[in-house]
């Protein structure tokens, strides 16, 4: 491996830290620096002193161009310089020499090292641009017919690089094959649709466009305007709007704008700005981000930091990016450094911008940059980031006289100012240049026309604190707030004070009557005080069509110590108290409102303060607020509030669940079971068991021995306290790691006990989990007659209620079931109506689960459409990493294979599929594909068949179904098993 990462950066110095990278990724043991000097002592005696040398800025790997990667690098730019020239033989030659050095993917062996998976990504989207090149040079030349056959299998493979199938449909038409490059253009249409939910690209209608007018005559330039974004999905456009009065600033946004140019053959371009607080760098990113939309037209992506070290922020952040670019809630990896990998795999060869805003230090970023050197990346913070390599710093000091006279006018008026002009510059000197300053005693003049220029110079001589402040660098922001504040009413100073002590980065007016202890009319005229001084900043409005508000961090701490200096502890408490409580009513409330469940809603419990707040999206409701919820956990805990805490923390799991938010169930919940243990709250800590049960076993991390533990621990507190239903959760949920475990006589013991518990309590949902649950312990255990009873036991009573979350499992299920009955048209009827539910609850990870299903439904049935409802799950789970169904689709596509007679292909996906199942250790679907794969092999190696055979049956032995394992054992006995000791 080292010799790998010293090839990728051949014939030039690398750095110690980079090959330790390369061979530790994250986590080099404590001797790395020595464990390093020792591997490249070994590799100078293999390969000479004189190819491995050491240079002051690191080791130099001597190759004389004998790397296949500089190589193809150096005939991709000599293709490309020829292709310009219109030197198209040349051109050709050199492509072709270029792609005919590639023997398999890059650094194959090595892409657990993420320097070196980066590396091949890179060099595999340099590959298909040189094939873009190539067939657009190839078109040029006249050769459509001889590029046909190439060309259709690099589309193939790429089904998604619009640009490639645009070259095809050109090349088919112009080999006479019209009907052909339309029903290409049709299958490319046919799949962004379904997939993405997408039309094709201006390009690619363009030409479809072009052959059915008969003009052959169509530019395909592929180096022309932007590269088509590789999965054609929508185009993230996150950046907050700019301010509309910037100021100034000109030397820097040219500086920036010169610099953030995107480079196909380099590091990501990186530009920091520093500065002191409130010296206008976020202003001056957004500015110069917005101008540089059409030099990134793959998207920008915005990310904001609270001014803190917070590794939990960066994950969310990745999280958050991921979502945006496409990656589903369910597979979103569980920690940094993967999600990191993923992002960087999304973005590589995209030209995207990435602005990261107001971070403390390098740790913050360093997660959050691309690998691909078409991507810009801007970053916003006050300490300079010298522990960054290649980033490009700028410093961001005050504004010049002219500039913040300029801004002051902008923001109170030309006519003002004008008229007035040694007062105007004495206000700006008295704000030291500093914008943040200015912009205060801006809003200040311009909340009061009637005021004279001479009336706030007057004001600022006068405080002699505020002159001493506005002198001293920092300070002067906190000066400058001090005079806004001053001018504000007592309610309003009040409030200011109170808002700044809440943990949610934004909040709903509501919130403000909450702290306040005051109608909603009242707080919303004390709002506009605070708005009207600048010293709250309207973020938006949300999605249910409330006005959200924020502060700035600086405006923050100030009203932060003002309310220390000001408020007592016990009004800040019962304040803090207030809001909660109404987050935890209004959470309840939306709750109700959701169409699926995993469990009950609760009622809130011991609230002082009710909004008054009409909910009628619950969606966007949680969304709006999902940012405030978890803060609220935190600031309960932080509070010592143990009770508002957990029930804050449960309100959300329903709709974290339907969402796919582990991250933030998980954390939530944590956080309120440490409360909950700190206070001896015993009801809270096993309700936040059976949260962090389910969350733990439904979640991406499948910790299913972490979710037994928790569940075994909620039922003997559930039943200490005697709270039956959440007795009966905790049973199911012990019941279903059990399945999991492959231990189906525990599980059914402890489910028919959640099943009698929840009877005898008239507890519907729990009724519905535990009969759907026993129906499928018992289809693993092949007792297909208990297994339907149950189910549809479970199917009535939530077609009652209505449960859609568990309609749509049972569904799946009965379906299952009956498939395997021989009912076939009934099967059909439960898959397609769990895809049904499966969307109108927006499950993803529900639908592609049931997919393979409903297309193995359909090859059984003769219809057409399963091999593609077979295609589109197998895509859909591979793109969303959902390895379970990605399994199950391989299943399903090794018996459609088998059945049309292609054999050696039946016998790969169904030895792929029992590799997935072993992996995610579930014994069950493990044995049915090694079944499937005996079956494979009987005609053809019954030693294959055998093995298999011999396999499957221990596992369905561990799981107590006889009837597998007295079918396996007549099988067993075909192939030649030893008949006594396969019934042994």
């Amino acid at each position: 491996m080292l010799l790998a990462g010293l090839i990728s950066r051949a014939d030039q110095p690398v750095s110690s830290d980079f090959l330790t990278a390369v061979l530790w990724s994250h986590r080099p043991p404590v001797s790395a620096r020595s464990n390093l000097q020792s591997y490249v002592h070994q590799l100078r005696l293999q390969l000479g002193a004189e190819r491995l040398l050491r240079k002051p800025e690191g080791y130099l790997l001597v190759t004389h161009g004998e790397v296949d990667a500089a190589q193809f690098r150096k005939l991709a730019a000599e293709g490309t310089a020829a292709f310009d020239r219109r030197s198209h033989e040349s051109a050709g030659r050199c492509f072709r020499r270029a792609l005919d050095l590639w023997r398999g993917p890059a650094f194959a062996e090595f892409l657990d090292s993420e320097p070196l998976a980066e590396e091949a990504l890179s060099l595999e989207q340099l590959r298909l641009t040189v094939y873009e090149r190539w067939a657009e040079n190839e078109l040029a030349l006249g050769r459509h017919a001889e590029a046909l056959a190439e060309l259709r299998e690099v589309a193939r493979a790429h089904p998604y690089q619009e640009s490639l199938h645009a070259h095809l449909m050109l090349a088919l038409y112009r080999s006479g094959r019209q009907t052909e490059a339309l029903e290409t253009y049709a299958a490319v249409r046919d799949l962004l649709g379904d997939e993405l939910g997408i039309e094709p690209s201006p390009m690619l209608r363009r030409v479809h466009e072009a052959i059915l007018r008969g003009d052959d005559r169509v530019d395909l330039s592929a180096r022309s305007g932007a590269w088509p974004p590789a999965g054609g999905t929508v185009v993230p456009r996150q950046l907050p709007p700019t301010i509309a009065d910037f100021t100034g600033r000109d030397e820097e946004v040219a500086t920036l704008r010169d610099a953030l140019s995107p480079d196909w053959h380099q590091a990501p371009t990186i530009c920091a700005i520093s500065g002191m607080g409130g010296v206008g760098k976020t202003a001056l990113a957004l500015h110069v981000a917005h101008q540089l939309a059409d030099a990134f037209p793959d998207g920008q992506l915005y990310v904001g930091f609270s001014g803190t070290v917070d590794r939990i922020a960066v994950g969310r952040a990745l999280e958050s990016m991921l979502r945006v670019l496409g990656v589903d809630g369910s597979t979103v990896p569980g920690s940094i450094d993967d999600r990191t990998a993923l992002f960087r795999s999304l973005l590589a060869g995209k030209r995207m911008l990435i602005v990261i805003d107001n971070v403390t230090d390098e740790s913050q970023v360093v997660p959050l940059l691309p690998g691909s050197g078409s991507c810009g990346v801007l970053i916003t913070g006050r300490p300079r980031l010298t522990g960054l390599a290649g980033v490009r710093h700028l410093h961001l000091d005050v504004f010049r006289p002219a500039q913040a006279i300029e801004l002051l006018a902008r923001i109170t008026g030309s006519d003002q100012v004008w008229a007035a002009p040694g007062e105007a510059a004495e206000i700006v000197r008295l704000c030291d240049h500093l914008p943040l300053a200015v912009r205060a005693a801006g809003a200040r003049l311009a909340s009061r026309p009637d005021w004279p220029l001479s009336r706030v110079a007057d004001l600022l001589r006068d405080e002699r604190r505020r002159l001493d402040e506005l002198a001293v660098g920092d300070l002067t922001v906190r000066a400058s707030l001090g005079l806004s504040y001053t001018a504000l009413s007592p309610s309003a100073r009040r409030l200011y004070c109170l808002l700044s002590e809440l943990y949610a980065p934004d909040f709903a007016g509501w919130v403000a009557a909450a702290v306040l202890d005051a109608s909603l009319e009242e707080a919303e005229r004390r709002l506009g005080e605070l708005l009207s001084a600048n010293l709250l900043t309207f973020a938006g409005t949300d999605a249910t069509g409330q006005s959200r508000y924020r502060f700035h961090d600086l405006i923050r701490l100030h009203a932060r110590d003002r309310a220390e200096a000001e408020a007592s502890p016990q009004e800040i408490h019962a304040a803090m108290s207030r809001a909660l409580g109404g987050w935890l009513v209004l959470a309840r409330r939306a709750d109700t409102r959701l169409p699926g469940r995993v469990f009950p809603t609760l009622p809130a419990e011991g609230v002082t303060h009710e909004p008054h707040v009409e909910i009628s999206d619950a969606w966007a409701w949680f969304e709006a607020e999902r940012g405030a919820l978890r803060a609220s956990v935190a600031q309960a805990a932080a509070l010592g509030a143990d009770e508002l805490c957990w029930q804050l923390a449960d309100a959300a799991v329903n709709f974290f669940e339907l969402r796919d938010y582990y991250d933030d169930w998980e954390s939530t919940s944590r956080l309120a079971l440490d409360a909950c243990e700190r206070a001896g709250n015993a009801r809270g800590r096993a309700f936040m068991l059976r949260d962090l049960a389910e969350c733990l076993r439904m979640g991406p991390r499948h910790a299913e021995e972490e979710a037994l533990e928790h569940g075994l621990s909620a039922v003997a507190l559930f039943e200490s306290l005697g709270e039956v239903n959440g007795e009966a959760d905790a049973r199911i949920l012990a019941g279903m790691a059990f399945l999991v475990r492959g231990e189906p006589r525990k599980a059914v013991a402890y489910l028919d006990a959640a099943l009698a518990k929840a009877r005898e309590a008239g507890y519907v949902l729990g009724q519905v989990e535990a009969e759907w649950q026993l129906g499928y312990g018992h289809w693993i255990q092949g007792d297909i007659e208990r297994a339907t009873v149950h189910l549809e036991a479970g199917l009535r009573l939530a077609e009652d209620v209505p449960l859609l979350s568990q309609l749509c499992r049972i569904h799946t299920l009965l379906g299952i079931v009956r498939r395997e009955e021989g009912g076939l048209v009934e099967a059909e009827a439960h898959f397609t109506r769990g895809v049904e539910l499966a969307r109108s609850l927006r499950s993803r990870s529900s639908e592609i689960t049931i997919l393979p299903h409903l297309g193995m439904t359909y090859v059984k049935l003769g219809d057409s459409r399963g091999r593609h409802v077979l295609d589109r799950s197998l895509r859909a789970a591979r793109r969303w990493g959902a390895r379970f169904q990605e399994a199950m689709s391989l299943s399903a596509l090794g018996e459609l294979e088998q059945a049309e007679g292609r054999h050696a292909l039946a016998v790969a996906h169904t030895a792929a599929a029992v590799e997935i199942w072993r992996e995610l250790a579930s014994p069950f679907h493990e044995g049915q594909a090694l079944k499937s794969l005996g079956a494979l092999h009987a005609t053809t190696d019954p030693d294959q068949a055998r093995t298999a055979w011999s396999a499957a049956r221990r596992l369905f032995v561990q799981l107590d179904n006889h009837a597998e394992v007295k079918e396996l054992t007549a099988l067993l006995e075909t192939v030649g098993g030893d008949a006594e000791g396969v019934r042994r």
